[in-house]
C-alpha cells in the first residue's frame, strides 16, 4: 500500500526497526493458510535508533545480520516500515477512471494535499473503493514520505545485505495486521491503540478504512526515563521495574512505585480518552465498539483497566498472531511487540497488495 519497489512471493520477511528494539518476522503462505516461520526481538542500545531512524548503522546492521543467521532466514527481499510521523497520509475522492488515467492525474491531485515539495517526496496511492458520498467517485489514499528519510532507511537495509522491496508505513502495517486477524470486526467502528517506545498511536477504523489517527508523543521509553529519574536508578533497572520485576522490593517501595507508575500511565490514558472523545464529538457522537491495545508497552500493569474506566469502552490486548499458525522456531510469548512486524511481513507475502 506504499512505496512498492518490487514483487512479492510466498515468503514475507518484515523488519520493524523501533526505538528500543528491532523485530524480525518471517511469514509463509501455503494455500489459504499463513504460517509464522520464525521471529526474533533484538534489544538495542539507547540512542542507536531514534524515531525509526538508525543512528548507529554499523551496530544495528550487525544485530540484524546475526538474527537472520540465527533464524536461518535466507530470503533477501524484506519489507520495512517508516514511522507515521515522517509520512503524510490523506484520503481523497476522485472521479472513477481507468488505471492509466489515474496514474497520470494523481500526481497533480497529490500536490494539493502534500505540504512538502512534491519533488522531495516519494508517493504512492491505493484505490480504497467506492465513495460513500458519490457512486461516480472512488476513495483514494495518498501516501507521501520524504525522500531523504526513505532513502536513509533503504541504504541502511542494503548495508544489512538485504533488498527492501517494499517500504510501508508503520501505522498502515498495524491496521493491515488488525484487518487480517480480526475480519469479524470489519463492519464495526473500533479503535487500535499502539503504545510504542517513543509514542502512542490512536487509530479509529471501520470497513478497512482509517477514519481518524492521532500520534501522542508519550511512549514506553518516556515511562522508563521518568521512573529512573524519580527513583534515582539507571535506565536498565527502571526498565526492569516497569515490566513488573519489583517483588524483591520492600512493601513501602512497591506502594510508592505503584502510585507513581499509575500517575504516569494516567497521562497516556487521559490523552487516549481525549482523542476518542474528539472523534466522537465530530462524528455524530459515534464511539468505537472496542479498543484493541497493541505495542510493547501495551501490557503494562493497570493500563488496560485505566483505559476502560476513563473511556468506558471494552478494551482488550490485540493478538497479532491470531490468524497465523506457528512452525519452525517461532513462538508467541512476546506477541504484543509484533503488531507492525506482522503487518510488514504480510505485505511481503501478498506481494504489495
Amino acid at each position: 500500500m506504499a512505496f512498492k519497489l518490487g514483487l512479492g512471493s510466498k515468503i514475507g520477511v518484515g523488519i520493524d526497526i523501533g526505538s528500543s528494539s528491532v523485530k524480525v518476522l518471517e511469514i509463509s503462505k501455503s494455500g489459504h493458510k499463513y504460517y509464522a516461520e520464525s521471529l526474533d526481538i533484538i534489544d538495542l542500545p539507547i540512542g542507536a535508533v531514534n524515531a525509526g531512524i538508525v543512528n548507529d548503522k554499523a551496530s544495528v546492521a550487525s544485530y540484524i545480520k546475526t538474527s537472520l543467521s540465527k533464524l536461518g532466514i535466507k530470503e533477501k527481499k524484506v519489507v520495512i516500515g517508516i514511522p507515521c510521523k515522517h509520512v503524510i497520509i490523506k484520503t481523497i475522492e476522485m472521479p472513477k477512471m481507468k488505471a492509466r488515467e489515474i496514474d497520470s492525474s494523481i500526481y497533480y491531485e497529490a500536490q494539493r494535499f502534500i505540504t512538502y515539495d512534491i519533488k522531495e517526496v516519494f508517493f504512492d496511492y491505493v484505490i480504497l473503493g467506492d465513495s460513500p458520498n458519490d457512486p461516480n467517485n472512488n476513495l483514494i489514499m495518498i501516501i507521501a514520505g520524504k525522500k531523504d528519510i526513505i532513502e536513509n532507511q533503504i541504504d541502511f537495509i542494503h548495508e544489512c545485505g538485504l533488498n527492501p522491496h517494499i517500504v510501508d508505513v508503520d501505522c498502515i502495517a498495524v491496521e493491515n495486521m488488525f484487518n487480517f486477524n480480526y475480519p469479524e470486526e470489519f463492519d464495526e467502528l473500533v479503535s487500535i491503540v499502539k503504545i510504542g517506545a517513543s509514542e502512542t498511536n490512536v487509530h479509529i477504523v471501520q470497513k478497512g478504512l482509517n477514519l481518524f489517527r492521532r500520534d501522542i508523543p508519550i511512549g514506553g521509553s518516556n515511562i522508563t526515563e521518568e521512573i529512573a529519574k524519580k527513583f534515582q536508578i539507571d535506565v536498565n533497572a527502571a526498565e526492569n521495574m516497569k515490566t513488573g520485576n519489583i517483588d524483591n522490593m520492600n512493601p513501602d517501595f512497591q506502594a510508592n512505585y505503584s502510585i507513581y507508575l499509575n500517575m504516569i500511565l494516567s497521562r497516556i490514558t487521559t490523552e487516549i480518552q481525549r482523542t476518542i472523545d474528539y472523534f466522537a464529538a465530530n462524528n455524530d457522537k459515534q464511539y468505537p465498539k472496542r479498543i484493541y491495545l497493541a505495542g510493547g508497552s501495551g501490557r503494562l500493569a493497570g493500563i488496560l483497566e485505566d483505559i476502560e474506566n476513563k473511556v468506558n469502552i471494552a478494551s482488550v490486548v490485540i493478538n497479532p498472531f491470531r490468524n497465523l499458525l506457528f512452525k519452525g522456531n517461532a513462538m508467541d510469548d512476546n506477541s504484543h511487540f509484533f503488531g507492525v512486524a506482522v503487518g510488514l511481513a504480510l505485505r511481503g507475502v501478498k506481494g504489495g497488495a
